[in-house]
């Protein structure tokens, strides 16, 4: 799979990604996509990844992540996605594209992330991290034959 590698140093990044200014930020990011998505399964998605920030922010990461490892790590895997999307800064090193055989290496940072939908984050080592943003678009309504006002 094509993938996006980054050198990382994994305490350091699980502490810049869990920093609730950098949630307020990721919210407010997702906030002010929203209005604009015809994806309905986008939505959704972006609308749980909410849900599961605003626990991050109220109860703290650590304390989501005992609830529900796989769900905090899929956190983890939207929050690395849209931060290197928008270029944020954060304690990583752009390895640049390669083709990676992922399918049998541990998914998210915290190795428990079964998310379907969104970005996909593969541990390749401990200081390696590989990112792929494949996806497909959801049903949307095709708008031939519609008039524009």
């Amino acid at each position: 799979m094509r993938c996006h590698c980054y050198h990382v140093d994994q305490p350091s990044l699980l502490t810049a990604l869990t920093d609730e200014a950098f949630i307020a930020r990721y919210q407010g990011a997702i906030g002010d996509e929203l209005p604009s998505l015809a994806d309905r399964g986008l939505v959704r998605f972006l609308r749980k990844q909410t849900t599961l920030a605003t626990r991050a922010l109220t109860d703290g990461f650590d304390r989501l992540a005992e609830q529900d490892t796989a769900a905090a790590d899929g956190l983890l895997t939207d929050l690395f996605a849209v931060a290197t999307w928008h270029g944020w800064e954060l304690p990583i090193e752009s390895l640049g594209e390669r083709d990676l055989p992922v399918e049998e290496l541990p998914r998210g940072l915290l190795g428990a992330d079964t998310a379907t939908d969104g970005a996909k984050l593969w541990l390749i080592d401990h200081e390696t991290i590989a990112l792929c943003r494949d996806r497909e678009a959801d049903d949307v309504p095709h708008m031939e034959g519609h008039h524009r006002f």
